[in-house]
């Protein structure tokens, strides 16, 4: 019977972009490859429909019809309410990221201890907006022209160009992001243009492992 390999330290690697830039696309290669990928989008929808305070807290600042009546949270609703004024869009990460944060670095640590993954990728749109880039190794920036990501976003979410612009607008721009990355992936090619790059960020990324591994 084989063994499986132990990962003793591996690397909590960023995946991040901006709406319709594809980064989930790419932390879906990533967990082909083997990687622990930890969803922050998924994990803020599990915190608000389980946190009882956290729900009237969200509906004291944006009123009680973004829940339904059997307690299920309209997303498209708060983002559109939050996402249209700046003071709205700060008191909704101010409410939700702490408490999200936390549940992050649990299961990050949950994933490190177990020493099953190569690295542990955290897929986030958000990492430069709430200043938590230093909890990285590494931050890998998904690229997409503006044209293509509200393309994308429209056929996926059915929203209006105007509401994905809001979002947008309220997000740092994908130009200053990239200038700050360790890594980019350009995702205005194919799917195929992107699973390679991803490979090839991957094998580098691991390889690091190996050779601080030799040198210690």
């Amino acid at each position: 019977m084989q063994r499986k390999r132990k990962y003793k330290n591996p690397k909590v690697i960023a995946v991040t972009g901006g709406i319709g830039s594809g980064q989930s696309s790419v932390c879906e290669i990533l967990k082909e490859f083997g990687c622990r990928v930890i969803d922050v989008d998924r994990k803020a929808k599990q915190i608000i429909g389980k946190d009882k305070n956290l729900q009237n807290e969200l509906q004291a600042a944006f009123g009680k019809k973004i829940f339904s009546r059997n307690g299920r949270l309209n997303r498209h609703l708060l983002a559109s309410i939050a996402f249209r004024d700046e003071e709205k869009t700060h008191l909704l990460n101010k409410l939700v990221h702490p408490r999200m944060v936390a549940e992050i670095v649990e299961e990050m640590e949950e994933a490190r201890f177990s020493q099953r993954y190569p690295l542990i990728v955290i897929d986030a749109a958000l990492i430069y907006e709430i200043s938590i880039e230093q909890m990285f190794d590494a931050i890998i920036v998904v690229y997409t022209s503006l044209k293509k990501r509200i393309a994308r976003v429209k056929e996926r979410d059915k929203l209006k160009e105007e509401d994905i612009i809001a979002r947008v607008n309220r997000q740092i721009p994908l130009e200053e992001k990239r200038k700050w990355a360790d890594f980019v992936i350009d995702n205005n090619g194919t799917l195929e243009d992107l699973h390679i790059q991803t490979r090839k960020i991957f094998e580098q990324l691991v390889d690091q492992i190996s050779l601080e591994r030799s040198v210690t």
